[in-house]
């Protein structure tokens, strides 16, 4: 017997939806930084990538311990009826939306690196066609 597997897309319309619109806000984020001057220059090879995409990284990993720490300081409030529990709420919604901005920025910035490696590294088969053909005219001026 033979069996087809089949995938099932189960993701709800609106976490669809949801998507499409960050993709939209991160185009938007990369748009407002090209027209503040922060990505003037092309990313020229894949370490220069990976050095903007570090720093962006790493960005996204302080606000995540800003979170991981209000969720600590949520649970510890949790047990007791000391201290106050909405403004830590409060607290926690601010550093989940820095948190979101900047994942939006890192987003931004790995679309730029991908765009500017793409049209830098990729060859088309027309490319490798007319390489091909300046060496065999190069071939056969040599002969000459």
């Amino acid at each position: 017997m033979k069996y087809e597997q089949i995938k099932m897309d189960v993701t709800l319309s609106s976490e669809r939806s949801l998507k499409d619109n960050i993709q939209k806000v991160a185009k938007f984020a990369m748009d407002q930084q090209r027209e503040e001057g922060l990505c003037q220059t092309l990313v020229r090879n894949r370490h220069e990538g990976y050095g903007i995409a570090a720093e962006y990284y790493s960005i996204c990993s302080k606000k995540m311990k800003c979170i991981d720490a209000d969720m600590k300081v949520m649970l510890s409030l949790l047990s007791n009826d000391e201290g106050d529990f909405i403004n830590n709420c409060a607290t926690l919604y601010d550093s989940a939306i820095n948190m979101a901005v900047s994942a939006v920025c890192l987003a931004a910035q790995s679309q730029r690196i991908l765009d500017d490696l793409y049209n830098s590294e990729t060859r088309t088969p027309m490319d490798d066609y007319f390489d091909g053909e300046d060496k065999d005219y190069n071939g056969e001026e040599d002969q000459e």
